[in-house]
């Protein structure tokens, strides 16, 4: 009995064995020395979130990138959704399978423009639920059965939704999530593949699942197997608040939050009464620097550097007050430009330095941008046209020093 195993081989298997060797050993290697200090520090902003199927094919989506990259931005976080039919239905279908929203080929195109304008890209799918109910509160339950009505089980508390609490006569449904942690993976891998033909420096698993995140097993089970797909760094888009919650954070290379801390009200004021005025820069500020101490002590923590892969307000007065409101959600109050620099003015003062801090990809820039003569009147997110666009250029024209892993 011969006691080597390769000269058993021909002279070309040999070779072929001897290749996948080591094509598993670079690999392995660059994801153990994977340093996300080498990304730099990111000038991005969030561009495409109102894509429908077409709308990154459009000549309009290259004039808005275009647009966007002059402000001084390097970084472009491409950020689109499929949705559920409702939070507790887990089947969902993406790409072809689903016609309105946006095409595999519209992604690439979108990256390509990003690449002519000379920009780094974040890959985000996100999974909505077309009944508005917000995707960190998807979950499934089930009728409790016979048999666990005589074990004493008669129901479960649900702690999400606008009010949480016990859900009578009904359960945890795991074979509901099982069909849903299914589609999840397989809708990732998808994008995932993607990101990797395209070569995509940082590819987004999730944004705002708070539901999810205690399932430790399967959130590692479906980042080792986007590890086999994607080679470059990996990061989640955990809510402001959750970001010390994650068991799993050694799982990925950045620590990505939807940046959106509210300002609270002066002791002596009602929020009512609060929004009622342009919050001052100062109070942003007092807000931002108590933040910041938290988030060095969770990057510390967790040894893993922190994005701000999502943050910002409206152009709407007392926006700051609740950062994540759409513009429509307080329709009396009324257009002010000066929230909505301040914030900005306070987010980059109190961050750009931190050596723990790798940067912004604020939300959020259309594919289809409004006309400059209509910024006076927009009460989004989008700073085209508006006094926040000034501070964020003069800030992107600054060096950002370097970052350090933590």
């Amino acid at each position: 009995m011969r006691n080597s195993f390769m000269p058993t081989l021909g002279w070309a298997a040999r070779v072929c064995l001897t290749i996948l060797i080591l094509c598993c050993s670079i690999r392995v290697d660059a994801q153990e020395n994977r340093d996300p200090s080498t990304l730099g520090f990111l000038k991005g902003y969030t561009w495409g979130w109102d894509g429908y199927r077409g709308a990154y094919a459009s000549k309009h989506a290259k004039n808005s990138m275009k647009k966007m990259a002059d402000m001084g931005c390097d970084w472009v976080c491409i950020s689109f959704a499929t949705t559920m039919r409702s939070y507790d239905d887990p089947e969902f279908n993406w790409s072809k399978k689903n016609p309105y929203m946006v095409s595999d080929e519209e992604i690439r195109t979108a990256i390509a423009m990003a690449r002519e304008l000379g920009l780094k890209v974040i890959l985000k799918p996100v999974v909505n639920s077309r009944d508005s109910i917000w995707r960190a509160w998807i979950r499934f339950y089930r009728p409790v059965t016979e048999e666990e009505k005589s074990e004493g089980i008669h129901g479960e508390y649900d702690p999400w939704g606008d009010e949480p609490g016990m859900r009578e006569g009904m359960v945890r449904d795991e074979k509901q999530w099982d069909v849903w942690w299914k589609n999840f993976a397989g809708f990732l891998e998808h994008y995932a593949k993607i990101a990797e033909d395209e070569q995509v420096e940082l590819f987004c698993l999730g944004c705002e699942m708070n539901s999810t995140e205690e399932d430790v097993e399967r959130w590692n089970k479906v980042i080792e197997d986007i590890r086999e797909i994607y080679s470059g760094f990996l990061t989640y888009n955990a809510n402001h608040g959750r970001e010390s919650e994650l068991a799993w954070w050694s799982a990925v290379d950045v620590i990505s939050t939807s940046a959106y801390y509210p300002v609270p009200p002066p002791t002596d004021e009602s929020l009512e009464e609060a929004i009622k005025q342009t919050t001052s820069k100062a109070d942003i500020v007092a807000t931002l620097n108590i933040v910041k101490r938290e988030l060095a002590e969770i990057s510390s923590k967790f040894q893993k550097p922190i994005l701000f892969i999502e943050t910002g307000v409206t152009s709407v007065r007392g926006a700051a007050r609740y950062p994540w409101s759409h513009p429509d959600a307080n329709m009396e109050s009324p257009v002010d430009m000066e929230e909505q620099s301040n914030y900005y003015q306070g987010m980059l003062e109190v961050f750009w330095d931190e050596p723990w801090f790798m940067g912004f990809t604020w939300w959020d820039w259309p594919a289809r941008l409004y006309s400059e003569s209509d910024a006076a009147d927009s009460r989004g997110f989008c700073i085209y046209g508006k006094s926040a666009e000034k501070v964020l250029r003069d800030w992107y024209a600054k060096p950002a020093s370097a970052r350090t892993t933590p």
